[in-house]
């Protein structure tokens, strides 16, 4: 389970990650994959804890 306070650390982690993946060369393909599957990992929580506290905030609201 994620909740909000992890949001900062998975922020975090997507950002080095995409550096990297701006870094990598044409020929690192099997890295470039890792590290894209990585990247869209990350973002795909930061968007689902987002999603979760807004719905949060309009129940509680």
């Amino acid at each position: 389970t994620h909740h909000p306070c992890h949001r900062p650390v998975w922020t975090e982690h997507a950002e080095r990650t995409k550096t990297f993946l701006g870094q990598l060369g044409a020929p690192r393909k099997t890295e470039r994959s890792r590290l894209q599957a990585d990247y869209d990992r990350a973002m795909r929580v930061v968007t689902e804890i987002d999603a979760a506290n807004t719905t949060s905030e309009e129940t509680t609201a």
